[in-house]
């Protein structure tokens, strides 16, 4: 049965790609989940449109505002000492300033509202 819902909140696998700090064309795969709320169409292009008119330079801010709209929280994130990271904007736009991290986040979220690329499973 399809449920229709205000909001279409989910958890999604997300795989971070980091290029091996010791092995040369290597990369650490580290994985950890984000619970995305799905946006509708409309809102996307409302975004976009407001985006495009932007001066090039505010462009990549409005593209965290845009990722951020999506996010609403994650688990399985670690800080060096083991511990939990709890989520928050300042944490979250932090990683963002990292390629892998934002190409990683975007690449879930795609894949989840696809409908391509799920876990496979027994």
């Amino acid at each position: 049965m399809f449920t229709i819902t205000k909001k279409h909140l989910f958890w999604w696998p997300v795989t971070v790609k980091i290029p091996s700090p010791d092995n040369s064309g290597v990369y650490q795969e580290h994985e950890f989940e984000i619970q995305f709320e799905a946006m509708p169409l409309d809102r996307a292009r409302q975004i976009d449109d407001e985006r495009a008119k932007l001066p090039t330079a505010d462009r990549e801010a409005a593209q965290f505002d845009y990722v951020f709209e999506l996010v609403r929280g994650w688990r399985d994130v670690v800080a060096e000492d083991g511990e939990a990271v709890p989520f928050s904007r300042e944490i979250f736009a932090a990683q963002f300033q990292y390629p892998w991290f934002r190409d990683a986040v975007a690449e879930a979220y795609a894949r989840a509202v696809s409908g391509q690329g799920g876990r496979l499973g027994n």
